[in-house]
């Protein structure tokens, strides 16, 4: 069988790279044959993933939500998926962590090596031409996310955006959006919106359901006096049973804004397009490679 082995050559300290080895040597020894698909920018990894697609068995992806995205999205405009293999990297692991699969890198390469599969559902927007792996969110909060440069994440943690947030209280920071999902259609002043493919996100689960659809929370009507609750809301995402959060579980939203102001989405940790958008969530879209015990699960 023939593999692809995707990853960002200039992440990091190069240590993507020596993953990408060790596991075509793996698949090598399993005899297999591997080459890399790596490209200088996404744009250009994406349009390399699309063209292999038709060559390749399966296709591992190194790295965090960010560089499954790209493989996602290739999959999407290919209208093709393969069987996807991940050794988790990066800052933002949800999906991963979502569907139990090793942090350990070697751990991680077995596991592909060894072939077992579930198929896994994933969301798209624009006309299905791009992915959500993990997360899709908009609102000011997301905005600040967009803002954050790397040399203060890299300096402060992930704690420079729950601070960040918070200085927002009081201030006019919130959208008016249209909002309409199955069985809801609503015009909300939305402060942050957060829709995800799995109950969870970094391994913790948020919301007690664990459908195979988009998990919503919409953070409205914000004032100081909800301080506690906006806190609580940045470090869990658990607002459910709040009169700030309508919280929905849906395979379609569509997202009008209701301003000429320009409210650019988030994407899996990047900065997505604009609205007007349409996110669905895609069931059973793609095989991925996981531990034999959830082989058979659903």
């Amino acid at each position: 069988m023939r593999y692809g082995i995707f990853f960002n050559p200039n992440a990091g300290s190069g240590d993507a790279e020596k993953l990408a080895e060790k596991m075509r040597e793996k698949f090598e020894q399993a005899g297999h044959s591997a080459e890399y698909l790596t490209a200088p920018d996404p744009e250009q990894a994406i349009e390399t993933i699309k063209k292999a697609v038709n060559e390749l068995d399966g296709i591992v992806a190194i790295g965090g939500d960010g560089s499954l995205n790209i493989v996602g999205t290739a999959f999407l405009q290919a209208g093709k998926s393969l069987p996807l293999g991940i050794i988790p990297g990066g800052t933002i692991n949800n999906f991963a962590k979502r569907w139990h699969l090793p942090m350990d890198e070697e751990e991680a390469m077995d596991v592909i090596i060894a072939g077992h599969q579930r198929k896994v559902g994933i969301a798209a927007c624009q006309d299905r031409q791009k992915a959500v792996i993990s997360s899709f969110t908009f609102g000011s909060f997301a905005d600040i996310s967009n803002e954050v440069r790397q040399s203060e994440k890299r300096k402060f943690g992930l704690i420079v955006y729950p601070l960040k947030a918070i200085k927002q209280i009081g201030k006019d920071t919130s959208y008016p959006v249209e909002i309409t999902a199955d069985d809801y259609h609503e015009k909300l002043k939305v402060w942050f919106s957060l829709a995800t493919t799995t109950h969870s996100i970094g391994g913790r689960p948020y919301v007690d359901s664990d459908y195979d659809e988009l998990h919503v929370s919409i953070l409205h009507n914000m004032h100081f006096r909800k301080l506690l609750e906006l806190i609580r809301f940045i470090f869990t995402g658990r607002l459910k049973d709040s009169d700030t959060v309508t919280y929905l579980e849906t395979n379609k939203l569509a997202l009008k804004p209701l301003t000429d102001k320009k409210i650019y989405s988030r994407i899996d940790g990047d900065k997505g397009p604009a609205l007007p958008l349409t996110v669905e969530f895609l069931a059973d879209f793609m095989p991925l490679y996981v531990p034999e015990h959830q082989k058979n699960e659903r």
